[in-house]
């Protein structure tokens, strides 16, 4: 028996960059750019709700490696260090 569950109905838009394989760090940003600008000039999208990116670090033969914090250690998760400032909530 079959559990049928309705049309596919996603609550979020993934973009997919695996067709690109190992890249530059460099290369994703320009990547991201033109997607965000192709997502606001095709596609009319004027804001996004709690975004994330899952980076895959490899170095320049995709081997995978690690993340370390320039005192030790590695890390798995990072928060973003884009500074938002408080007048812009309150249009000030």
């Amino acid at each position: 028996m079959r559990n049928y569950k309705g049309p596919f109905d996603p609550d979020a838009l993934t973009i997919n960059y695996k067709e690109l394989g190992t890249i530059s760090l460099e290369e994703l940003k320009q990547a991201i750019i033109a997607d965000i600008a192709a997502l606001q000039d095709i596609y009319n999208v004027q804001y996004v709700t709690a975004p994330r990116l899952k980076l895959f670090v490899t170095n320049e033969y995709g081997e995978k490696i690690r993340v370390r914090r320039p005192g030790g250690g590695s890390i798995f998760y990072m928060d973003t260090h884009h500074y938002r400032p408080a007048c812009r909530d309150y249009e000030l």
